[in-house]
């Protein structure tokens, strides 16, 4: 499961992705140069001790000219090292023509030409955890990080680029309404909008929010060049009519955090913590309505999506996988070789052509050609292959 903090004075939920053992320690870590690995920590005090005993039978200069040269060396020779593990997966799309992306922690990017059957590595250039990853209708794909990079390929996936960059904060969900008109969001209430296909990027505002503490905005959804609607911390909802010059505030202070959006037309639904499920629609007026849907438990919900139709819905969660039409549940069927009661599902998608799609913890990969399943482990090889040569670098 995904730990969660919850801060009772300020109504503050975050989920804490812990960081898999990384090969390399970064920071002033007590008795290690920062940046160097453990074992080359462990190699540094061993030739220490070794100098201490030498020291005693060699001329005095012999042990400190030796620990110079051992500091010299660099930390690694050659080629930058290769990443080979099952990290996290939480962003997952699917094109018309069947191609998937899938995006999760440390950079990791996987890709599908069948459907979601077999996958391969693409290589995202970046360490940053990568939340969220759409398509657009032309072919190219965009994802967000954790670091604030809006990141774009034009391969299919294989490769990225860093289009744009938010200093210190963290973006959590990108989508497209077309190849030209976009949004992202994130940490602190930001919304940026591009209208040129993810050239250029401007910063929008929540128009009418009264919290004292601006929320995370974990989910949006682009309806048209015009309409979107956002969703996130304190249970906020918020939608634009005028392209993002003004975001309307729908709801805040009466749900938990709210984690993901899938809206179809005018009708969807909302997810979140606390086993909070909820139904969006447009009344006749033009007017976005809300109201729970009862889920009869407490999980946190992670990811939804809707079929192309909107008529069935895709719920994953902390050890949950379901389907919603209208106001009923029913659990998906999944193989009983994937332990889902022990396991969180971070991405949901369903595709054009029905097949659905559900990424989570450790890595796993899961599909069914129906919403209803039976989801079962899909083939996906190495887990995420990642070069790290541009682990940090930002193209400018």
């Amino acid at each position: 499961m995904v730990p969660t903090i919850h801060n009772g004075l300020t109504g503050r939920s975050v989920q804490e992705h812990r960081r898999p053992k990384a090969s390399r320690i970064k920071g002033g870590t007590s008795g290690m140069r920062p940046g160097i690995t453990l074992a080359e920590s462990l190699g540094l005090a061993r030739i220490s001790l070794f100098l201490s005993k030498a020291s005693r039978r060699a001329p005095r200069w012999w042990g400190p000219a030796v620990l110079a040269c051992a500091l010299a060396v660099p930390a690694h020779a050659g080629p930058a090292p290769v990443r080979d593990y099952p990290d996290n997966l939480f962003g997952i799309a699917l094109a018309a023509d069947g191609a998937a992306i899938a995006t999760g922690y440390h950079g990791a990017v996987k890709l599908s030409a069948d459907g979601g059957q077999a996958w391969t590595a693409g290589e995202s250039g970046t360490a940053d955890l990568l939340r969220r990853v759409t398509w657009l209708d032309g072919g190219r794909a965009f994802a967000v990080s954790h670091r604030g990079r809006i990141l774009a390929s034009d391969d299919g996936g294989r490769r990225w680029q860093t289009v744009h960059r938010e200093e210190g904060l963290y973006l959590r969900a990108i989508d497209f309404a077309d190849d030209a008109s976009g949004w992202a969001v994130g940490h602190n209430g930001v919304i940026l909008h591009t209208a040129d296909g993810g050239r250029s990027w401007a910063t929008q505002a929540l128009s009418d929010y009264k919290g004292r503490d601006l929320p995370r905005l974990g989910a949006v959804v682009a309806l048209d060049a015009r309409r979107a609607v956002a969703a996130g911390e304190f249970g906020v909802i918020a939608a634009t009519e005028d392209a993002g010059a003004t975001w309307r505030v729908i709801t805040e202070q009466v749900y938990p955090t709210l984690l993901d959006l899938a809206i179809v037309k005018d009708r969807g639904y909302a997810v979140g913590l606390n086993g909070t499920l909820l139904s969006l629609g447009l009344d006749g007026a033009g007017t976005w309505q809300v109201s729970p849907v009862e889920t009869g438990g407490v999980q946190h919900l992670l990811a939804v999506a809707l079929s192309a139709d909107g008529g069935t819905g895709l719920v994953g969660g902390n050890g949950v996988l379901f389907t919603v039409t209208g106001a009923k549940l029913a659990p998906a069927a999944v193989a009983p070789e994937f332990p889902l009661g022990y396991a969180w599902i971070g991405g949901v998608a369903i595709g054009r052509g029905g097949q659905a799609v559900a990424v989570g913890q450790g890595g796993v990969v899961l599909r069914a050609d129906r919403p209803e399943g039976p989801f079962l482990p899909a083939a996906t090889g190495p887990f995420a292959i990642q070069s790290l040569t541009e682990t940090d670098r930002v193209p400018q």
